[in-house]
């Protein structure tokens, strides 16, 4: 009987041995996930980006190896018990790296990056139930304004055509500078007229859109809604 209880114990504190081990490696194995550091092209730490959105979704821009051992940035949605992890770029070079700029609606946020270096900021928009892009029809998208109030979008598309996108309804308004007003101002005579519009104001049928560098600055023109 002594023998019995001896060889019960013997097994219980190998087994506690084992489990140990296999905690302490797990364990380690998780911190050096977390303490691996990243670089980019240039040779500089590859930083995580946190930031609070509404409707309580807590999101996460960082670094990650995958299944092939290749760098990728991911992003991770965090709401309650929902927490999901996204692939959001393949390439770990900086002028190509997805960062949150502080766009945030209420069901939807947007995720900036200037393109490779060039002058324009291109941003990518994500539901954030679902972790997906909305406006995949275009490759690229070319910020111009954020009205944040108002859920909407004024950006210019891959095919040089601007547009007000409302975010609650999903429709996308075609914008054109009118001729004439082209014409009379010498703020407007440019070929990047288009790149300095914003939304001044909205009513119930009509948009109001205004130029960043034309004096005065009361000079705007009107587009109609959709019905």
């Amino acid at each position: 009987m002594k023998y019995r209880i001896l060889i019960l114990l013997l097994i219980g504190f190998i087994s506690c041995k084992m489990d140990n081990g296999k905690s302490i490696k797990e364990e380690k194995k998780t911190n050096k996930s977390r303490d691996t550091v990243f670089f980019d092209e240039h040779g500089d730490t590859i930083k995580s980006q946190t930031a609070y959105l509404k409707n309580n979704y807590k999101l996460i821009i960082f670094p990650a190896l995958d299944k092939k051992n290749e760098g990728v940035i991911n992003f991770r949605l965090i709401n309650g018990k929902k927490d999901n992890t996204y692939l959001l770029a393949s390439t770990f070079i900086a002028n190509y790296r997805p960062y949150y700029k502080e766009v945030d609606f209420q069901n939807y946020f947007a995720l900036h990056s200037n393109g490779g270096g060039t002058s324009n900021s291109y941003f990518w928009l994500y539901d954030k139930e679902t972790g997906n892009e909305v406006l995949t029809y275009s490759y690229f998208k070319i910020q111009l304004d954020f009205d944040l109030k108002n859920e909407l979008i004024l950006y210019i598309d891959d095919d040089d055509n601007t547009y007000i996108y409302d975010v609650n309804t999903k429709i996308k308004t075609l914008i054109k500078i009118p001729s004439d007003l082209m014409d009379k101002q010498e703020c407007t005579k440019y070929n990047d007229a288009y790149k300095s519009i914003y939304i001044k104001r909205i009513s119930k049928e009509y948009y109001y859109l205004g130029f960043k560098y034309c004096e005065p600055s009361s000079l705007l023109f009107r587009v109609k809604k959709p019905k």
